[in-house]
């Protein structure tokens, strides 16, 4: 019988952290929206007859675009330490050393995956497969089972 080489689960790569990050932010892109059709019923509701739809700035859209996705984040990661994208993808964020992130290291990474998401691409340049989140936060996106 013969041992595997290595025990430790592989690094995720571009392409599948690519395709999770895209999952979540249509994700996200829905829940803003929902929350737009929502606040839209509940204006419908309460004047029936001059009803409009609400006009929304970028700024707003943005700001609630930012904010619901760094909710997400931190939820998804502090429950299980993936996001549904992760999950589809399956993939799973740990510490470097593969055990869960700390809630420091969670509210960090969703700033910083939220702000400058491009630091995802780092992962194309560097030999360990980390992003520049991972990198600055000793955390890694990992295969894994279930």
């Amino acid at each position: 019988m013969t041992e595997p080489r290595d025990a430790r689960p592989r690094t995720a790569g571009i392409v599948t952290r690519l395709i999770a990050a895209v999952i979540d932010v249509v994700l996200v892109v829905a829940l803003l929206g929902l929350g737009y059709l929502g606040t839209a019923f509940v204006l419908f509701t309460m004047d029936i007859t001059n009803f409009a739809f609400p006009q929304v700035g970028w700024w707003f859209t943005t700001s609630g675009f930012l904010g619901i996705a760094f909710v997400y984040l931190v939820a998804g990661w502090s429950v299980t330490g993936r996001t549904v994208g992760n999950v589809l993808m399956g993939l799973r964020v740990v510490r470097v050393s593969g055990r869960p992130m700390h809630f420091a290291q969670i509210l960090l990474r969703a700033l910083t995956c939220v702000v400058f998401p491009v630091g995802l691409f780092w992962v194309v340049l560097s030999p360990r497969r980390m992003s520049l989140q991972d990198a600055v936060l000793r955390t890694k996106v990992i295969y894994t089972d279930g």
